[in-house]
């Protein structure tokens, strides 16, 4: 072959290659935000009434704001992050399925993670009753501990209907319905703020119950989004093909690598919110201010941050159908695409975050004692905030090509092994207060990131050839 014609080769392989990516690009960009779209509205949904929730509380007390931080922080917020870590296989599995038109296996999905779903829910629900024990065993005060005890059981009632919802929810984000649990979280986001303004305060005619109101609105919230949800895969029209009624009729052993999956994010989810709720216990050494102005700021970050766990959900759907067909390079587009949209949405909210600090804390208390501590740590959100959400989109992208105990050891390392102990050395020992726990979430999720967007990128590195097919989905 002559220098010409070898010259002339390349060049075409290289066209094809752009035009691939090109042509791929225009169809993962809007899958991936119409898909990311009813997701994160979900989960932005889910944390909005969290946000309701540390609003009204903080605004009743700042004592009250610390107790149900401690209480979700320190257990009910632990558990359930690995409960849902466990049923994480659901969207993966089904959009698989779904992927390769296999629809009869996505009710199979349904059906036998139900009563999963309820088991691991009760044997959470009994731990929450070991709440002031535990809570004392991690140094808190009596006092911190025998006010939070009480929210910890009544939060842990709701976490049975959690999990219920999670994997409904789950199945109908796999096969490109999660606008579905999306209206349901509208609905419930309106009923909630309505129960807790009722039952925090005392109004209209209902008793006021301060931080304990503010639970039970949660817990009953839960099993109505519940059932709703799990109504609607069982008899909705549009899921009958899905055959989704029905005894599971499947035995344990044939379902084992969605539990592998599970059990992997479960240990890696839990190891971040572990390692977070450690951040609540290391605050309460510091102060009982120092613990509502860490509420307010985690809850104020994980608001964007739910908006990248939607982008996340979305990409481990791209990934996931392009691994059911298995092609590679396309992954690896999704993959990254998807940590690009989540950098496009999260950065800009982060800075307008950071640079209107006093507004923010204005939403959620009056306290002058608790502005100065509260606004040092929201300055911080635009920074950490890009990529705290990066490395769950990355997670995700990871498990959508079926990779699961390589991420989970990344993000145990970081979380458990950089940020608990720096959030410790950084406030106390070095002297940086509050601040030292955002600057150790900064250090662990740079390294998060790092670690498992070099594990993706090593996973797909094959290069798109000029035979690389991708179909429309």
């Amino acid at each position: 072959m002559s220098t010409t014609s070898a010259a002339e080769t390349r060049r075409q392989a290289d066209e094809s290659r752009v035009a691939w990516m090109q042509r791929r690009l225009a169809r993962h960009v809007p899958e991936l935000v119409r898909l990311a779209i009813p997701a994160m509205g979900s989960r932005l949904g889910i944390l909005m009434m969290a946000f309701a929730d540390t609003v009204i509380v903080g605004r009743y007390s700042t004592d009250d704001l610390a107790y149900l931080t401690i209480a979700n922080n320190a257990l009910v917020t632990p558990l359930l992050v690995i409960g849902i870590g466990l049923f994480i296989g659901v969207i993966i599995f089904a959009a698989n399925a779904f992927g390769r038109g296999d629809e009869a296996e996505v009710g199979r999905i349904f059906r036998r993670n139900l009563p999963f779903a309820v088991a691991i829910g009760l044997i959470m629900l009994a731990l929450c009753f070991a709440g002031e024990p535990l809570l004392r065993l991690l140094g808190q005060t009596p006092v911190m501990a025998a006010e939070s005890a009480p929210l910890i059981a009544v939060l842990g009632l709701g976490l049975p209907a959690h999990l219920l919802f999670f994997v409904s929810a789950g199945v109908l984000e796999g096969v490109k319905k999660p606008a579905v649990a999306a209206i349901a979280i509208v609905a419930a986001n309106v009923l909630n703020a309505l129960m807790d303004y009722a039952l925090v305060w005392g109004a209209w005619g209902f008793p006021e119950m301060g931080a304990m109101g503010s639970a039970w609105t949660t817990t009953i919230i839960r099993w109505l989004m519940a059932g709703v949800l799990v109504a609607y895969v069982l008899y909705a029209p549009a899921m009958k093909r899905f055959g989704a009624r029905g005894a599971a009729r499947q035995r344990f052993d044939e379902w084992t690598a969605q539990r592998r999956m599970g059990y992997a994010s479960a240990i890696s989810l839990g190891a971040e919110v572990f390692a977070f709720g450690m951040l609540s216990i290391v605050a309460g050494w510091i102060s009982t201010v120092a613990v509502a102005a860490m509420g307010i700021t985690f809850n104020l970050m994980s608001i964007p941050f739910m908006l990248a766990t939607g982008i996340g959900s979305a990409t481990s759907v791209r990934v996931g159908i392009a691994h059911g067909r298995g092609v590679r390079p396309d992954m690896a587009l999704a993959g990254w695409t998807g940590l690009g949209l989540c950098w496009v949405v999260t950065l800009p909210l982060g800075v307008f975050i950071a640079t209107h600090p006093e507004l923010f804390f204005a939403l959620y208390s009056n306290d002058a004692a608790l502005l100065p501590i509260a606004v040092s740590l929201i300055v911080y959100i635009w920074i950490v905030l890009p990529f705290d959400g990066g490395q769950n989109v990355v997670a995700m992208a990871l498990r959508g090509v079926g990779d699961t105990w390589v991420p989970t050891l990344i993000q145990s390392i970081a979380y458990l092994g950089l940020m608990i102990p720096l959030s410790y050395a950084l406030s106390i020992p070095f002297g940086h207060g509050p601040v030292g726990l955002m600057q150790a979430t900064l250090i662990a999720s740079v390294f998060s990131i790092a670690a498992q967007g070099g594990r993706f990128w090593w996973l797909t590195r094959t290069p798109v050839s000029a035979g690389s097919r991708a179909g429309a989905l």
